[in-house]
């Protein structure tokens, strides 16, 4: 038996990142599938069932809506109506049995207490970058195709050559670098909707080190150089940043030159954070 799932459900079978078998409506705003158990491999890098099999109807934290169904209102972070007060219905229906209340012995009473706790403040767990494979990759395939063909046989492209129009879905999650004078740092030259919403004002001609907490920029900054220097695109699967509390994320980075034959001058950053 066919089902459907919303926009805004959440399902893997919404997901632009779900490799099953489903079809779009004609209205762009669900998507059918054979069964509401169908099954297909989740090819998103940053969640906890990255090539793994799931359900149509499971769900995670790195979920994002089919381009389609974002177009139609399919927005990350939407929660269907009904689902917020679906528990408090379903318990306000119950027939609440008011307990009667037995004495308790004081020797009880004081063991049953609760202890208090200290409470330590413990560091933030370091933030980390593992290399993958940008071609496997399915959150930063159309910049980094647009990338490669604007490359043709050169060691990279002009900054002046990159075309958001033809990667409009990554614009808001782009941001263009460049390395200050002394070169210790990097500039925000810009920086798309989606990252500015995880950052304290607004970074645009701001450094890394001033948006920034000082060990998250610490190893974006490692990483941006060693891009810079070597002239090839990295691929990182970043964790436990501060701009995805708890979470994953996908970081592309690729280096541009000014003239043709140059160095690379600037990289042009991707970070597949929730947002558009």
């Amino acid at each position: 038996m066919s089902h459907a799932f919303a926009k805004d459900s959440r399902a893997c079978a919404a997901c632009v990142s779900w490799g099953g078998e489903r079809a779009l409506s004609e209205d762009n705003t669900l998507v059918h599938v054979a069964r509401h158990g169908v099954e297909g491999e989740c090819r998103t890098a940053s969640s906890q069932d990255y090539r793994r099999v799931t359900k149509g109807y499971h769900t995670c934290g790195a979920w994002a809506p089919l381009p389609m169904l974002k177009k139609h209102g399919g927005r990350i972070g939407h929660t269907p109506a009904g689902q917020g007060h679906m528990l408090v219905t379903a318990a306000a229906s119950r027939p609440v049995t008011q307990p009667v209340s037995q004495p308790v012995p004081p020797a009880a009473a004081f063991a049953a207490a609760p202890v208090a706790t200290p409470v330590i403040d413990a560091p933030p767990p370091p933030c980390r970058a593992d290399v993958i494979d940008a071609e496997q990759t399915p959150q930063v395939r159309a910049l980094y195709t647009h990338w490669v063909r604007l490359k043709r046989k050169r060691r990279m492209p002009l900054a002046t050559e990159i075309d958001t129009a033809q990667v409009r879905e990554s614009v808001p999650r782009i941001a263009l670098m460049e390395p200050t004078a002394e070169g210790g740092d990097f500039v925000y030259k810009s920086c798309g909707r989606a990252l500015q919403r995880r950052l304290t004002g607004r970074p645009t001609t701001r450094r890394v080190t001033d948006c920034h907490p000082e060990q998250a920029a610490k190893r974006w900054l490692s990483d941006l150089h060693a891009c810079l220097e070597s002239g090839e695109p990295r691929c990182l699967l970043v964790r436990d940043d501060p701009m995805l509390p708890g979470a994953k994320f996908v970081e592309l980075l690729l280096p541009l030159a000014d003239v043709e034959g140059g160095p690379a001058t600037r990289v042009l950053v991707y970070r597949h954070v929730p947002g558009g």
